[in-house]
Parts: structure tokens; C-alpha cells; sequence
């Protein structure tokens, strides 16, 4: 199952860049939730942080670490960054397909 924590990065930018990037630093909130609109992915983000890798603390420090890797690729096309989350993440989704005949889904 794919987990948008893993592959995507939230990004901390000041008040006008995440205007006119309408909140889009909120990367990975927008991928777990995409029908969130876009002025309530701040609020979202609060209420999850605590299950998501740590943000990048800055637009450039998030393109210092893009380009550190894609030249750590270009000398290694088989390195990848590999994301870790908080030991005390939640699951993404659960199986409802093992809760379906309790009549009660219980959300991790």
C-alpha cells in the first residue's frame, strides 16, 4: 500500500510563499486527504505532524537536500532516500476488509 508519508515532503515557507503556493508546501496532507481544500491543509497539518516525517524547515534547505540526491543518483543510480516515520505514526488506512464482520470499523 502506498504511503504518502514516504515518497512526498512537507515544506515550512513564510506566510506569502505559501499564498501564492496555495498551500502545496503542505505536501504530504495533500496527498493522504486531497479533498481537503486548500486553506485548511495548515489546520490538517497541525492535527497530524505528530504522524509524519520531520518538514523540511525551508524551501531551500528542501532543494539543498533535492539536488544532494539526485547527484548522490547521478553517481549511484541505485541510491534512494528512504523516509522514516515517528515511532509513534499511525497506520495511513487499515484493512476493513478484517473488521467487516464485526459491524464496527475501527480507524487506527
Amino acid at each position: 500500500m502506498l504511503d504518502h508519508r514516504l515518497n512526498s515532503r512537507t515544506i515550512y515557507m513564510n506566510p506569502i510563499s505559501r499564498f501564492l503556493y496555495w498551500n502545496m508546501n503542505y505536501h504530504i496532507e495533500h496527498h493522504m486527504f486531497p479533498m481537503v481544500p486548500y486553506h485548511a491543509l495548515p489546520a490538517l497539518h497541525r492535527e497530524m505532524k505528530s504522524d509524519c516525517p520531520e518538514p523540511s524547515p525551508s524551501f531551500a534547505a528542501a532543494l539543498k537536500e533535492v539536488f544532494s540526491l539526485l547527484l548522490k543518483q547521478k553517481r549511484d543510480p541505485s541510491f534512494a532516500l528512504v523516509r522514516s516515520l515517528p515511532p509513534t505514526a499511525r497506520p495511513y488506512k487499515f484493512d476493513a476488509q478484517t473488521n467487516a464482520g464485526s459491524g464496527a470499523i475501527e480507524a487506527s
